[in-house]
């Protein structure tokens, strides 16, 4: 009885701890039935040296107010090591003023083509959206009214291009048209990609605010995340053409594991987890909500691109490097368990059905001035210029898609403590009845034999 005991247990703790396994799908999936990556390109330039030379005002001793209040502004969006004293809580007018001596999208984009066909006007395409490197534009991402909640403040623009028939846990519905929102490759290769040639204006450049290298940004990322640049990134240098094969990685989750808590699948179905700000629950959506949420609790304010409600202030540059070690904090928080604040208040695990783009990037020189020159324009008008080409596309047409199945369910369970019942005790089900017959009816019997025959004696 001890020894089937403690094997009983050592089964309860299996099915507990381990009851979900992560396989290979039985079929594979079709690039057509994922949509293609949200593609968002940043420039380095956050302030272009012709409109505000930003170097030049942090160096001076400029006692104007307004060139001060400037290149604080500027300074929430250069390197960690670039602070200025300034206000601690800034409004909107530094977001106009970081709009304004930000290159616009015909000084950033200057030719882009999808699926095999050359967009006459690139931003009916790329919407211009605010993030943590300041102003970028993304292909291909949800529209903030499809991404936030309607109460959220941010400063992205809308481009009205609304999701058809697709969520992030069903992925496209059979009546979903080819043509649909978000766009999906209809074939793998450069044909069924997207081909952006970016441009920056040498003049333009500040070597104080983001160090020595300029160029640009990209990210490839689920068009329901929103876009967190600094974190990771592809760089597109000036001069250079970078090619992005992408290989996605697909995780599905069986139906039959909804009946598990989501600590034990480690995983989340969308109407399991409410996000205070967006509408779609993934994981970077949910850590920027968790670190916007802690530099509210540690500073008072959030940054330029966290979301907010309306009463929550935006921080300035003299708040730039509570932001940091706040950001900093909560990094450590998932390993020091001693830290204030309690990193399972976040709660942060994976989506059950995500999707996560992994690219193997190559490059080679682009001789931007070389083609223009054999095209027969003039040279002279894209002298100050310099140039840089991307090509991002799938690299097969089918993908292994990984899946989360059930290891060990209720009927592994019952099958391996009957096995040691019998194997230890002789134990069947028939033994059950058997102990049931005896408990009631046997039992009732005797009970009732024992009455006649008391009753008997007495007469006697």
């Amino acid at each position: 009885m001890v020894c089937n005991a403690y094997l009983i247990q050592q089964a309860w703790q299996k099915w507990t701890d381990s009851p979900v396994i992560v396989a290979f799908a039985e079929t594979t999936t079709p690039v057509w039935n994922i949509p293609f990556p949200a593609v968002t390109i940043c420039s380095e330039v956050k302030s272009r040296s012709t409109v505000f030379n930003f170097s030049e005002a942090l160096l001076s001793n400029e006692t104007d107010e307004l060139i001060n209040k400037q290149k604080g502004d500027v300074s929430l969006l250069c390197d960690d090591h670039v602070l200025c004293d300034g206000e601690e809580y800034t409004d909107e007018s530094t977001i106009d003023f970081l709009m304004e001596v930000a290159p616009p999208f015909l000084d950033t984009i200057f030719l882009c083509k999808w699926n095999n066909t050359i967009s006459e006007n690139c931003s009916d395409i790329f919407t211009r959206i605010f993030t943590d490197e300041g102003i970028c534009y993304s292909f291909n991402m949800l529209d903030k009214q499809d991404l936030f909640r309607d109460n959220v403040i941010t400063y992205s623009e809308s481009d009205n291009l609304r999701v058809q028939g697709w969520s992030q846990d069903e992925g496209y519905t059979p009546e979903a048209q080819l043509k649909t929102y978000p766009n999906r490759a209809l074939y793998s290769g450069t044909a069924g990609g997207v081909f952006i040639v970016l441009k920056a204006n040498r003049n333009d450049a500040d070597y104080y605010c983001k160090g020595p290298v300029q160029g640009f940004k990209m990210l490839l990322h689920n068009p329901a995340e929103f876009p967190m640049i600094s974190e990771r990134y592809l760089r597109v240098p000036l001069g250079q053409e970078v090619i992005a094969v992408v290989q996605p990685s697909i995780m599905t989750t069986s139906k039959n594991l909804r009946s598990y808590s989501p600590q034990q699948r480690r995983c989340y179905f969308p109407s399991e987890r409410y996000l205070t700000f967006f509408k779609i629950y993934n994981q970077p959506n949910c850590e920027l909500e968790c670190l916007t949420n802690y530099t509210l609790s540690q500073c008072g304010c959030v940054a330029l691109h966290m979301p907010r409600k309306g009463d929550t202030k935006n921080c300035g540059p003299g708040k730039k490097q509570c932001m940091i070690k706040a950001a900093h904090n909560l990094r450590l928080s998932r390993i020091v368990s001693t830290d204030k604040y309690d990193i399972t208040e976040c709660d942060c695990l994976p989506a059950c059905t995500s999707t996560v783009y992994n690219a193997e990037s190559s490059q080679a020189d682009y001789e931007f001035l070389s083609v223009v020159s054999v095209y027969g324009d003039n040279v002279t008008e894209y002298a100050e210029y310099e140039a840089s080409r991307t090509s991002i596309f799938f690299k097969d047409v089918q993908f292994t898609t990984s899946r989360r199945n059930e290891l060990y369910g209720i009927v592994d369970f019952l099958a391996n403590c009957g096995g040691l019942l019998g194997l230890f005790c002789g134990v069947s089900i028939l033994s059950f009845v058997e102990l049931l017959y005896y408990a009631t009816l046997r039992l009732w019997g005797n009970l009732r034999a024992f009455k006649k025959a008391k009753k008997k004696n007495e007469e006697v």
